[in-house]
């Protein structure tokens, strides 16, 4: 799954630039030196859970645990952001507080990502992630066909695939 193209796609990423006050073109700049870490951090929380479909029905039951399809709802809706479960949501998968900071200087770095931005999109895009994934779990067909079997395919890591926009 091509999860830029998805966000775009889906208006995520013109919610997130609603949602925490910047621009469509600087929030699109954020997710794209963003995602990667995300996706690398989903991807081990899958692994860590269990082998396989194991793995990744544990990590869509965390997400449930965190409100599941309404994380990405309430990222696309008109209401004031509470990114609390974002917050969890990243210290379950790149860990505390200090690992946040690290994928921040890292996109800083690399991207010339403004640290304050990404503070600011990093538990927002983790709550529409995490809330597109639980739509797909539960076979919504609100990102494709969903089901499990196609979430333990694009969930998995691929040693011949680098995957950086692939979860």
């Amino acid at each position: 799954m091509d999860w830029l193209t998805t966000l775009r796609r889906s208006g995520g990423i013109n919610a997130l630039s609603r949602q925490i006050g910047a621009s469509p073109a600087d929030v699109s700049a954020a997710v794209t030196a963003l995602l990667p870490a995300l996706l690398a951090g989903l991807r081990q929380a899958a692994d860590t859970l269990g082998e396989g479909d194991a793995g990744v029905q544990s990590l869509v039951d965390v997400l449930a645990e965190l409100g599941g399809g309404q994380l990405a709802a309430d990222i696309m809706g008109p209401g004031p952001l509470d990114t609390t479960p974002g917050n969890l949501l990243l210290d379950r998968v790149l860990g505390p507080e200090v690992a946040r900071r690290a994928v921040l200087v890292e996109a800083e770095r690399a991207e010339g990502l403004d640290p304050e931005l990404g503070a600011r999109v990093l538990p927002a895009l983790a709550m529409l992630v995490g809330g597109y994934i639980t739509a797909r779990a539960g076979g919504s067909g609100a990102e494709g066909s969903g089901g499990l079997g196609d979430l333990a395919d694009t969930l998995t890591s691929d040693v011949n695939d680098s995957g950086a926009d692939r979860i």
